[in-house]
């Protein structure tokens, strides 16, 4: 196994990305810069106008249909052929602004939590780089 910090940014991203999906039962995962990019993505996309709707979504977030916003976490449903709940939030790593997409079926527990230690997990492989 190769030392963690041998390994190249991408794939620290997206094993950590995973990593979260995986614990928290999230359809998926999208790291963005803060016009909707993807930098890293983890698991599936389940439909192909998921993966063009969540940047806009992202760029016109104030504009977007909220169901809700808890602390500045914005929670916007996407009915295609089946529901899906999209968690969008900024954050901020290593100074610079990001975007963190959750689809979900429903929000996780302890959500702030959740995307706090996230959020320190990415900046710490970011700062390793």
């Amino acid at each position: 196994m190769e030392n963690t910090s041998e390994l190249k940014l991408d794939v620290r991203l997206q094993a950590i990305l995973e990593e979260t999906r995986q614990m928290y039962n999230l359809h998926s995962l999208l790291l963005a810069d803060q016009n909707g990019l993807p930098i890293s993505h983890a698991g599936k996309i389940a439909h192909a106008g998921m993966a063009a709707i969540a940047p806009e979504l992202i760029r016109v977030g104030d504009h977007a249909v909220r169901l809700g916003e808890y602390n500045s976490i914005t929670c916007v449903a996407l009915v295609l052929e089946d529901s899906h709940l999209m968690v969008i939030k900024d954050i901020e790593i290593n100074n610079s602004p990001f975007v963190l997409v959750m689809d979900t079926a429903t929000v996780p527990r302890g959500i702030r939590k959740v995307i706090k230690e996230l959020r320190d997990r990415l900046a710490f492989a970011m700062h390793m780089e």
